[in-house]
């Protein structure tokens, strides 16, 4: 099992756990649970929705929470992650309970290196943009292929980047694909989406998407949304099948930037896209993420499109959190057979429209990415 903790923004942006404050747990949300009764499971859990504690103290949370699902389910959860912060500055966790074992690319195995001066242009790129999250600044430019911050110290590190980037794309390429170090790898991944727009951009990105690090595939995925919301026609040059496949695994990461990218390329309305969609497994975690009340609005829009809501009407149904409606569509269009997901009983589904999609950070374990 894999637990991660996103954007730990008081344990790193003020370096002291002891001066952090408690923050109350905002939603706990599931996915891979199909025919496990997620009632049963929330009464199980050691940490509920509205409790409160410090950051300092969540590995042990994770520890028990983890203890529990494997206690009731009879085997430990895929995943348990869980971001700070939502809008009203609570803790969000995202619990797997199953995915598919998901072929990714073997560990590399070289010694090459990025130079040590990049790899804490880095580590300053993480620290400040914790810091302009803490600060209320969410907000990026992508309209050039890249991400620009609103936050100007944030920024000046991105253009640094992008500086970098252009000059030295091959290495970037050859340590993303060959370096037997995930740090590395995860480096250049980020700085590989600062790069000039290019078919071997596209493609050492994507190749990269089944890397064997969670924080890498992050990286390149989240690259790859920046692309593809820069331009229609970038985003058409991005295959969709591997992503398509990443909506099964176990790792939060892997659905929500599976799912972004995913609600970028079915912009177009592709048939052959919409059609592979449609498969069922693919299509109950589709509706599994929809219903989560932070990070589901994408999912909210590729089963709009799936089930051919005008995208009109489908922007009012998601800013209105009605995904319930978008699902009951998709049934009535014989579009997928009822199941236990399109009847789930519990509390009313919110897709979160208003939810910034943002910055994630990724930062293995006890450090960590971008949105």
């Amino acid at each position: 099992m894999k637990h991660q903790v996103l954007l730990l923004i008081v344990l790193l942006a003020s370096g002291s756990s002891g001066q952090d404050k408690p923050r109350h747990v905002g939603w706990i949300e599931f996915f891979g649970y199909a025919g496990i009764d997620l009632k049963k499971v929330r009464a199980a859990l050691p940490v509920h929705e509205k409790d409160e504690f410090r950051a300092e103290v969540f590995a042990e949370k994770v520890e028990r929470l983890g203890e529990a699902v494997k206690l009731l389910t009879g085997h430990a959860p895929s995943d348990i992650t869980s971001i700070c912060c939502d809008e009203r500055g609570d803790w969000i966790i995202f619990i797997g309970l199953s995915g598919k074992a998901i072929r990714y690319n073997p560990r590399p195995g070289t010694t090459l290196r990025l130079p040590g001066k990049i790899v804490e242009l880095y580590e300053r790129f993480i620290k400040v943009n914790l810091e302009g999250v803490q600060k209320g600044s969410f907000g990026e430019d992508h309209t050039q292929g890249y991400a620009l911050s609103e936050y100007p110290p944030l920024r000046s590190i991105q253009l640094e980047m992008r500086a970098y980037a252009l000059s030295n794309e091959a290495l970037l390429r050859d340590v993303l694909k060959s370096a037997a170090d995930d740090q590395q790898r995860t480096v250049a991944a980020e700085l590989l989406g600062y790069a000039r727009q290019s078919k071997a951009q596209i493609t050492a990105l994507v190749d990269a998407s089944r890397d064997s690090s969670g924080s890498v595939r992050n990286n390149v995925t989240r690259a790859l949304i920046v692309l593809a919301k820069s331009r229609p026609k970038v985003a058409a040059q991005i295959p969709a099948e591997g992503f398509i496949e990443l909506l099964l695994s176990g790792t939060w990461t892997d659905l929500n930037k599976a799912s972004n990218l995913l609600d970028w390329i079915t912009k177009s309305r592709s048939g052959k896209i919409l059609a592979q969609l449609r498969r069922r497994e693919v299509l109950d975690r589709l509706i599994e993420i929809a219903r989560w009340r932070s990070h589901g609005a994408p999912a909210g829009y590729i089963l709009g499109r799936i089930a051919g809501i005008n995208e009109n009407r489908l922007e009012q149904l998601i800013k209105t959190e009605k995904v319930e409606d978008i699902i009951r569509e998709l049934e009535a269009k014989g579009l997928r057979e009822s199941s236990e997901l399109f009847t789930r009983p519990g509390r009313t589904a919110s897709i979160s429209a208003g939810m910034r999609p943002g910055v994630f950070v990724n930062i293995p374990a006890i450090r960590n990415p971008h949105n």
